[in-house]
């Protein structure tokens, strides 16, 4: 199986949860597949939309014949706080959380109020557009 054809029927899975894809990986491991999938959502995924949409997923691949009798298990999670943000789904997601940025001369430990067009809004009203950063990640309160 491609990754592609993953990546369409996960994109419209996803959408019908109000999920947002973080990241797909597709790895052999021995003998069977690891279909590893990140999502998120603003306020945070859970544990029970995780699980809903493993069963969707595991569904379209069987229904689809995605694998042909080959075996696979399915890892549905967050990304975690810890996870490094640099797109745009990224930044979508951690509207309303804390962040630490890095810039070349300065370090912005605020809460992500809007994202539009490639710049940052935090709480304090500073502006920051996403090429000027050099790391960010999500902080715990």
């Amino acid at each position: 199986m491609e990754i592609t054809n993953l990546d369409e029927i996960l994109k419209d899975l996803v959408a019908g949860e109000e999920l947002m894809l973080v990241d797909l990986t597709l790895t052999k491991v021995g003998r069977s597949h690891l279909i590893r999938i990140l999502v998120d959502c603003p306020g945070r995924v859970n544990v029970g939309q995780c699980a809903k949409l493993s069963r969707k997923v595991r569904d379209a691949i069987d229904t689809d014949m995605l694998l042909k009798g080959e075996n696979y298990r399915i890892e549905v999670s967050s990304p975690g706080v810890g996870r490094l943000l640099h797109t745009e789904v990224d930044w979508k997601r951690t509207i309303d959380r804390k962040l630490c940025v890095e810039l070349d001369d300065d370090v912005i430990v605020d809460w992500l109020e809007h994202y539009d067009a490639g710049v940052l809004t935090f709480r304090s009203g500073r502006e920051v557009p996403v090429d000027a950063i050099r790391k960010a990640l999500e902080v715990l309160e």
